[in-house]
């Protein structure tokens, strides 16, 4: 079942799964930022196991008109190719798909967004301005 809330996983348990697909280490990102991060979330998502281990996650941030984007959808790797990613964004389809969804997918990843429905989009840049 998916969670969803502003307040359904911690800075500690976010910072638990972009350390488990190498997104992040304790050195690079810090609770205070994390906290900030959730905080200035439009919608939050989550999976947890049955021993309440959050195990996926995924945030939106929104107009709730116009525009949304999702900066991550994440799912610990011994919890990926089980449907939980398909899940989030199902979810996130169904609140916010009135909107135009955008997110960059990781290389090699393309395929299953483009399995839920979506087309790739516009080129995007990034550029880290964190540790």
């Amino acid at each position: 079942m998916v969670l969803k809330g502003l307040d359904i996983f911690s800075p500690e348990e976010f910072l638990e799964v972009l350390i488990s697909v190498n997104w992040a280490t304790k050195d690079t990102i810090s609770l205070g930022g994390l906290k900030k991060a959730i905080d200035s979330s439009t919608q939050m998502y989550g999976i947890r196991n049955d021993k309440n281990e959050l195990v996926a996650l995924s945030r939106v941030l929104s107009d709730n008109y116009l525009f949304s984007t999702i900066p991550e959808i994440l799912v610990k790797p011994s919890f990926q190719k089980q449907g939980f990613g398909r899940l989030l964004m199902n979810e996130i389809k169904q609140d916010f798909g009135h909107t135009v969804l955008y997110f960059g997918a990781q290389k090699g990843n393309e395929q299953f967004y483009e399995s839920l429905g979506f087309d790739k989009g516009m080129q995007s840049y990034t550029k880290k301005f964190f540790k």
